[in-house]
């Protein structure tokens, strides 16, 4: 039904279809592509050459104890917030083909490594729409934050595996691919995930051309997050809440990109619950960071102490704390 009624759109409003695809090209070439396929292209080399499990081992002994992220997903998670959306999303597909994790653990990884980048936070949303690289400071900030709450929640009683730096790095080298092969191999997949996420990219910006101007703020960010953090920008600093919500959600553009990365072999609705979870978390905390300074530092107080209350209670259980009890008067009965 949905396909029929695009097809409907693209045939009575042609001239506002072309003008969306020649806007969805154009943000594909100056700004997807250049920041996008060095991430995945790294990432991808990472994990086809074995690179990632020393690295992932290096970055687990900070991440693991508070979230459960395995280390092969804390790649991932890193992949993700540095590279973006789509970066995320195929770093945990690849890690899933290479047998780095499970099928349920990939499916709960991508909501949670799916994210935002920094150069589009800080540089196209701060900047650009707002004027103020402070604000992308902030945001990205907040955005973090958020993907580390949503993982405690999705992984808050996965074992907390220990692997060593020393051993992973002596796997690695034993089993180390020649460095040509591996960039040829993943230049081939990393293209191929380039233009899938561009022709999303450029049927929503055609799709959102169509809708009227008079309600393109409170629709846009529903379908595709670029546009909708643009509509929104306008609105001014008190629209900032709903842009940080918008950023998590990421739109349905961002999800549909992550399920043909993904090559339907993960299921894409819980990322889907997630981060529209995540987005009214963001929206939460923006309300709090953007007011003034006491309420930045109150909510740099507040989610190191939820981080450290998680880690201790985790703790507590791990070790047996309250079964040992039980298990004492079992023996004397």
């Amino acid at each position: 039904m949905l396909f029929f009624v695009i097809c409907a759109c693209f045939a009575l409003f042609p001239e506002n279809v072309l003008l969306g695809a020649q806007s969805g090209l154009a943000l594909c070439i100056n700004a997807i592509i250049p920041s996008l396929l060095p991430f995945m292209l790294a990432s991808d080399c990472l994990i086809k050459s074995g690179f990632s499990r020393p690295l992932g081992a290096a970055v687990s002994k900070v991440v693991t104890p508070f979230t459960g992220i395995s280390p092969a997903g804390c790649v991932c998670l890193v992949t993700g917030l540095l590279g973006g959306f789509g970066a995320g999303a195929r770093a945990v597909y690849e890690s899933y083909e290479e047998k780095a994790v499970t099928k349920d653990e990939a499916q709960k990884l991508l909501p949670v490594c799916n994210n935002a980048g920094p150069l589009f936070v800080i540089g196209t949303v701060g900047i650009s729409f707002f004027s103020s690289a402070q604000i992308g400071l902030r945001l990205l900030a907040v955005h973090i934050i958020t993907a580390f709450i949503i993982g405690i929640l999705i992984f808050y009683t996965a074992p907390r595996k220990k692997v060593s730096v020393k051993e992973e790095w002596k796997i690695y080298k034993k089993n180390r691919s020649g460095i040509s092969g591996v960039i040829a191999k993943s230049a081939a997949t990393t293209g191929g995930a380039i233009v899938t996420v561009c022709v999303f990219v450029i049927t929503f910006s055609a799709i959102l051309e169509v809708i009227p101007k008079g309600q393109m703020a409170n629709i846009a960010g529903i379908f595709e997050v670029m546009r909708g953090c643009a509509e929104l920008a306008r609105g001014g600093h008190s629209a900032l809440p709903m842009v940080s919500a918008v950023l998590f959600w990421g739109g349905i553009s961002v999800h549909m990109q992550a399920n043909a990365l993904c090559r339907g072999k993960l299921s894409i609705l819980p990322c889907i619950i997630w981060r529209a979870a995540g987005g009214v978390i963001a929206y939460i905390l923006t309300r709090a960071a953007l007011s003034d300074s006491a309420s930045l530092l109150f909510l740099l107080i507040f989610t190191a102490a939820f981080f450290t209350t998680v880690f201790l209670i985790k703790s507590i259980i791990s070790r047996g704390f309250f079964r040992q009890p039980l298990s004492r008067q079992r023996r004397r009965s």
